[in-house]
């Protein structure tokens, strides 16, 4: 992680290849949230293509609805986990990004990563992690511990938020009690299904909705969440006793990246939009907005101040990073039935 944040440097600007007056629209797909009003005039004001938006909350749902057919989908952000389970599903185009211009701004440790090892299905969109955001104001006490999110104190009881997605939690929950990412032990899974069953009484809501869940922290309906760094940042800015944490068990990293879905039916406008929010300035413009971390060389003269000091965006020394893993199919299996075990 270090070396990703090392590795943002000076950028290439580059030319944006215009999309084709023949297909006027972009269907998106993606993570609720994750585009400003300002950046989407600004794309469609340059090409003259519309953009609609469409959103999901958990990667098991956006496989779901892409696994469904005629979606009429042109472009998608799943995280970097999930991109090898699209590319065997045969639900992504291959476009060959990496040998585009736009690609050399990318920072060297996202280029051909090991979940595209051939730069031939995606571009990373934004990057960052996944811990624990609390209100400071109504719990003073140790923090240094998923434990204030496992067997929370009092004070947090029935006042917190789990993502409602089954590889975010199980992952965390493993996270905590030191079992390796992707395990296919059944006896490993049965752990995590006893520590999340023995926290779900405590448990508000489960939700993947960034939105919703920072409305809900600003307005004191929930105190604690799961929740990324830079949607704790912005809900920060909503409620300054917030504060996001990096318990001494470490912290999960996600990239989300830009794909094509198979049958895409304005894929010229889809390689124009890819390469349209590759570049630096408009790389900051999605950072500013989400205060997730830019995987793209050459943001920082157009970032805000706020970005530069935030806690939520700089990972202290020492602290243990851990990157989300694509899991063989014994580890989905197991999953699945953990999570309809503690759904029901």
């Amino acid at each position: 992680m270090s070396k990703l944040i090392a590795s943002l440097g000076a950028s290439l600007l580059l030319s944006l290849p215009l999309a084709t007056h023949a297909a006027e629209k972009l269907n998106v797909v993606s993570w609720s949230g994750y585009f400003s009003p300002e950046i989407l005039a600004k794309f469609q004001k340059q090409t003259g293509v519309e953009v609609t938006v469409d959103s999901y909350d958990s990667n098991e749902t956006l496989l779901a609805k892409l696994k469904q057919g005629g979606t009429g989908y042109d472009v998608a952000i799943p995280s970097h986990q999930f991109i090898p389970i699209l590319v065997k599903e045969q639900l992504l185009e291959r476009f060959d990004p990496a040998q585009e211009p736009y690609y050399a701004s990318l920072i060297d440790n996202l280029k051909k990563p090991t979940w595209d090892p051939q730069g031939a299905y995606s571009v990373p969109f934004i990057w960052g992690t996944t811990s624990v955001v609390l209100d400071g104001a109504r719990y003073q006490g140790p923090a240094d511990s998923y434990k204030v999110l496992y067997e929370p104190p009092k004070e947090l009881q029935g006042r917190i938020n789990m993502f409602d997605s089954v590889s975010d939690v199980i992952d965390m929950a493993s996270l905590y009690l030191n079992i390796p990412l992707c395990s296919e032990d059944p006896k490993q899974m049965q752990q995590v299904l006893t520590l999340l069953k023995a926290q779900k009484p405590f448990v508000k809501t489960y939700s993947s909705k960034a939105g919703s869940i920072r409305e809900n922290l600003a307005a004191g309906e929930i105190d604690m969440s799961m929740f990324w760094g830079g949607s704790s940042m912005r809900a920060r800015e909503m409620k300054p006793s917030l504060k996001y944490l990096y318990p001494k068990e470490g912290v999960l990293a996600w990239v989300d990246n830009m794909v094509i879905p198979k049958g895409s039916k304005n894929p010229a406008n889809a390689k124009a939009f890819i390469a349209f929010l590759s570049q630096p300035e408009n790389a900051a413009l999605t950072q500013n907005f989400l205060k997730h971390q830019s995987p793209i060389k050459g943001v920082e003269p157009f970032l805000d101040a706020g970005l530069k000091d935030a806690p939520e965006l700089h990972i202290p020394e020492g602290t243990k990073v851990v990157f989300s893993q694509t899991c063989g199919e014994g580890a989905i299996r197991l999953a699945d039935r953990l999570w309809t075990n503690l759904m029901r």
